[in-house]
Formats: C-alpha cells, structure tokens, sequence
C-alpha cells in the first residue's frame, strides 16, 4: 500500500525527480488517460519540450471526444505518441526515463510486461507521480523516484515540478507563462475536484487555482487569431469555460440522461444504484454510443454525480469495460454525494472483494470516488452478487 510522502522526505524525493527532469533527454510518459492523467502527462511533456527535450506519450487507449483538443496540442508541440507495444519496443534504446502519472498501481499500467522487460528491467531512470491512497495502492516499482503526496489532482504535483525547475534555473521558460501548460493542469485540477465542489484539500486548490487561473487569463488573447498556430483550436478563457467544455453534451445525451435519471434506483441509508451493463441500456430508447465514439463515456461521466445526489449519500453504478490491457470486464463506480464526507469510500473495497471473491480484478481511488473492475459474468450473477454488497454498503455508512 503506498504512504504519504511528506517534510524533509518529500523535498528529497522532488529534488530527486527533478535532477533526473534536468539531465535525462527522452521521456517516455504512461497513464490512463483521463483528464488528471493527460493534463499531467501533457503539462510536464509540453514543458521539456520547451527545452529541447524529446517527450513521448504512450495512449493504447482512444482519447475521448471532450478532449481531443489536448490531441491537437500534442500533435502541434511535436510530442510523439506511441499507441501498441511495438512502437514502445522500438524505442527501447532511445528512452532514459520513463513517468508514469496518476496510477494507483501495477495492473493499471497498460502493457506493464513490455515496460517491464524493456525500460525497468533494465533501470532506466522511473518517476512515479500519484495522489492515490488505499488497501489497493502500491508503487509500480521499487527502485523507482515516487512522488506519492495526498493532492487534490496529479496536476498539482506536476505543477510543483515546473515550479521547481523554474526556480531552479530562472533562466529557463516560466512554465505558466505557457498557455497550453496552463490549460492542461487545469484540467486535471478541475475534473478531480469537480469544478471545485469536492475539495480535499482547500488550501493547495485555492492556491493553485487562483495562480493558474490568473495565468490563464493573462495569457488570453482577447480574439482567437493565432492561437491555432500553438495547436490550441479553442479559446478558453476561464477555468469555468475548460469545465464547461469538458462536461458539455448533445441534444441526444441530455436526453439519454433524462432517462437514465428514471433508472436510478434509491436504496435505504442513502443508496443510489444505477445500472449501466450493455443489456440495460439496450433498453433505452436514446441511443448511448456504446460504439466506442467517447459518447457513453460523457453519459457515465455526467451520471457519475447525479446518482449519489439521487441517492443521498453514497451512489454505486456499473457497465461493460476495459481493463488496462484492454480486456473485457465490468467497471464498478461509487462516489459520494458532494454532502456527504463521513465515510471513505476505499474502505468498501474489503466489502467489493467478498461479494465478488475471485472475479475481483482490483482498484481504488480517493475517499470520495473509487473505480473498481471486476471479471465478466452472467448478469444475473453481477447483479445478485451487487445486491450483496448494497447490502453491505448499507451497514457501513449508517
């Protein structure tokens, strides 16, 4: 299980990763890619770009349609992006550090045999950049630089990195001068946190969005001209406009939420379950674009806080997945409503694994949002065994 890094530790480990930062020349970057994860990778890519250095992202995975714009800086900035183990088997000579950013441990690693054989087998220089904490948290490896400190987001870790390099050597770029920079630790700031409602940490969240979100504004352009040229095809200039943009949905999805609002099903003790299996949505009459186009993912996305809102305290939802290796499973959510603070969610973790015992793959998460994954089996199956653990559930958060 990882533990909180802090004091006179932490400093050494920052100080650490930040000589490796200085003196390495490629950079290999792994995460799943969600908004904290991409804003992390992308933020610290963006900047070692700016000093001549190589920086590539290795996203098996599709990134989704909200935020295909951080595909265009990517591209524009000349950040190479790596999507199979081949491509990572062909750099394995030019590589001398490897990031791994925002994963709570080994099985959420994406071809972690690859990257075992090939960069860590053979000690190539390893930071590990993580705010998760819990029974399911472990380092990825040993004689890895681990920056493990509780945040509200990865970015904000990230963001002390590019402060430090900064500091370091004045000479170099000021990294939030950097719009695009800027733009990408916001949005892991932002989502994490969502829109600010859900803070664990107050004072790191106004200190960095307050210096963020001046930056931001200073670095805007009143008229869009330009900004094209820096990859950047939308003009944000607020973090409210980044936020709005990442939860925006179509006619159809609010429709398709709409409904899905009547499905929530409101249990005792303050319980709301919604199901999301591939055979219920079936049922629905707004389409959910389950075809891999990023639309579902939006539709989950949005539900992920209504449903603990409609349950009151704790929601519980679940659909057909992917693991990190891109194998079929079911992805198990719970968040808390943003009320609700009584109650950390990793610890239902011990209940997660006796409902479903060895069809429990893992997970984890923060105390107020976990993802879990678990073996496919018959609805019927899932469901009795959920029902179990609603059961459970009910007992711990009275």
């Amino acid at each position: 299980m990882k533990v909180p890094i802090s004091g006179e530790r932490w400093r050494d480990r920052r100080d650490r990763a930040l000589a490796v930062l200085h003196e390495k020349r490629h950079f290999l970057f792994s995460a799943y890619p969600d908004a904290d994860a991409l804003g992390t990778m992308l933020a610290l890519a963006l900047y070692l770009r700016l000093l001549d250095k190589k920086a590539t992202l290795f996203l098996p995975s599709p990134v989704k349609n909200h935020l295909q714009f951080m595909k265009e800086i990517i591209q524009y900035n000349d950040i190479a992006i790596i999507e199979d183990e081949a491509g990572l088997v062909a750099i394995q000579n030019e590589v001398d550090a490897v990031v791994f950013c925002d994963t709570a441990n080994v099985r959420l690693v994406a071809s972690f045999s690859i990257f075992q054989q090939y960069f860590l087998d053979r000690k190539v220089s390893t930071i590990e950049i993580d705010h998760h904490f819990g029974n399911d948290s472990a380092a990825i490896t040993e004689f890895g630089i681990h920056l493990f400190r509780p945040a509200n987001a990865s970015t904000e870790i990230a963001a002390e990195l590019l402060q430090g390099m900064h500091q370091l050597n004045p000479d170099l770029p000021e990294p939030f001068e950097q719009r695009n920079i800027v733009v990408s630790l916001l949005m892991g700031l932002l989502t994490d946190t969502f829109g600010g409602r859900a803070v664990p940490l107050s004072e790191d969240y106004d200190y960095w969005n307050r210096l963020l979100s001046r930056k931001l504004k200073e670095g805007t352009p009143e008229k869009a001209e330009g900004l094209a040229k820096a990859g950047d095809s939308l003009l944000f200039r607020s973090p409210q406009e980044i936020l709005d943009h990442l939860n925006q949905l179509s006619a159809e999805q609010e429709l398709c939420i709409e409904e899905l609002k009547t499905r929530i099903v409101r249990h005792e003790e303050g319980i709301g379950e919604l199901n999301l299996l591939d055979s219920s949505l079936k049922q629905l009459s707004q389409g959910t674009g389950k075809g891999g186009n990023g639309d579902f993912f939006q539709l989950w996305n949005a539900m992920a806080n209504v449903v603990p809102q409609a349950g009151g305290q704790v929601g519980l939802f679940y659909f057909n997945g992917k693991n990190a290796e891109g194998r079929d499973c079911i992805v198990f959510k719970i968040r808390r409503a943003f009320s609700f603070d009584r109650y950390d969610l990793r610890d239902t973790e011990a209940a997660l694994q006796k409902a479903f015992g060895e069809h429990y793959l893992g997970g984890g998460g923060h105390a107020g949002a976990v993802s879990f994954r678990i073996h496919p089996m018959s609805d019927d199956e899932f469901l009795s065994r959920v029902a179990g653990f609603v059961a459970n559930l009910k007992t711990q958060i009275q």
